[in-house]
């Protein structure tokens, strides 16, 4: 008997947490309330001036257990929602290496992406969080 018993707890807990899973992802609401269970941290951590264009440097922390670290560039000033969603679109993201240290992120204005240079090295969170843009 004390089988079953097991077997409808651990039913429910399969229930719950699949409706869990899937109303945290809904796209047919047009409201913010329905994020995922893990929101993103999102900083504006650069701007910089390059002919005319005000660039924006993000730093994108994501994940719940195992972070991961992404950097994106705007040529408009975005803005983020409860979900983390900008408002426009990046014209540059990629995932930083964490095992390493960034010793410069350089602008390519005419290819608008950014040249990530590293050395080795453990980053710390916080030196991430200092990151600015340079042009080459």
């Amino acid at each position: 008997m004390w089988y079953f018993r097991i077997f409808f707890v651990l039913n429910i807990v399969i229930i719950l947490i699949t409706t869990m899973g899937i109303s945290s992802c809904s796209k047919t609401s047009s409201n913010n309330s329905d994020c995922p269970i893990a929101v993103d941290t999102v900083n504006i951590i650069d701007e910089k001036i390059v002919e005319n264009t005000k660039y924006y440097l993000v730093l994108r922390i994501s994940g719940w257990h195992d972070k991961s670290e992404i950097v994106e560039l705007y040529n408009e000033k975005p803005s983020f929602d409860r979900c983390s969603k900008s408002d426009v679109e990046p014209v540059y993201g990629d995932s930083l290496e964490l095992d390493r240290i960034v010793t410069h992120l350089y602008l390519d204005v005419e290819e608008k992406s950014l040249n990530i240079e590293y050395k080795d090295g453990e980053s710390n969170k916080d030196h991430n969080k200092n990151l600015k843009i340079e042009v080459k």
